[in-house]
């Protein structure tokens, strides 16, 4: 990653996502540059119960460094369900698209000047480009909804609705929590392991006698991100330009 600042925010980028024509990564951090809040600086999140108009400020001047018109993030609820971001739904207004942000956990869009956004502490950010469509997603996957193939999800909605090629995806798993912090109960382990996953892998029993999880490992369990895309490890929101 690399760490950008200026007056207004802080941020950091994914230079091998950035290389792209036309595409921005950023992520931001607790550790902005405007201070003084509960919610630490430069908090995003819609969603969180901070002052909105702080929020909204914090907002307007990421999007002012990066040139972004319009930036776009759901109110998660570590579900599976994907959220195609399109122009009818950028003419909805803010209240209609509030409601229709409602529970997603997957957000995707082939719309120019369109950021979207997914918010993490603890969960996995997940971000898919498919450079041939110019469409791309940005993923909240935490271990309910690693369990239930979101990311897969995802990918076969951008293959439904944009005709994505999967092997042409560029994948970014971003920073999360790590299996030595990540302590689970047995049901945990057992969620994963009915649904496909390679326990032996991505599970382990510490000396506490408490399993621990790989979260971020997830991605390349049963739905096999490594084996079939390019595995660029970077993180956060993905931004396409015209």
């Amino acid at each position: 990653m690399v760490l950008h600042e200026n007056k207004d925010c802080r941020w950091y980028s994914f230079p091998s996502f950035d290389a792209l024509p036309g595409v921005v990564t950023f992520v931001t951090t607790r550790n902005g540059v405007v201070h003084g809040d509960v919610y630490s600086t430069d908090n995003m999140g819609e969603y969180t119960g901070d002052n909105p108009d702080r929020v909204i400020a914090n907002r307007q001047r990421i999007c002012r460094s990066l040139g972004i018109d319009t930036l776009i993030s759901p109110r998660q609820i570590h579900g599976t369900k994907v959220l195609s971001v399109t122009d009818e739904f950028i003419r909805l207004s803010k209240p209609e698209q509030t409601a229709c942000l409602d529970g997603v956990d997957a957000v995707m869009t082939d719309c120019p000047s369109v950021a979207i956004a997914v918010s993490t502490a603890d969960c996995v950010p997940v971000l898919l480009y498919d450079a041939v469509h110019r469409a791309c997603a940005a993923v909240h996957a935490g271990w309910r909804g690693m369990a239930g193939h979101i990311v897969r999800r995802s990918i076969d909605e951008m293959v439904n609705m944009y005709g994505t090629v999967p092997s042409d995806l560029y994948v970014a798993v971003g920073p999360s929590i790590g299996p030595d912090n990540f302590e689970v109960g047995d049901e945990v382990v057992q969620t994963f392991d009915s649904e496909g996953f390679d326990v032996n892998r991505i599970a382990h029993r510490y000396p506490s006698g408490r399993f621990h999880i790989d979260v971020g490992g997830c991605c390349g369990g049963v739905d096999g991100l490594w084996r079939r895309f390019v595995p660029y490890r970077s993180c956060g929101y993905l931004y396409t330009s015209p």
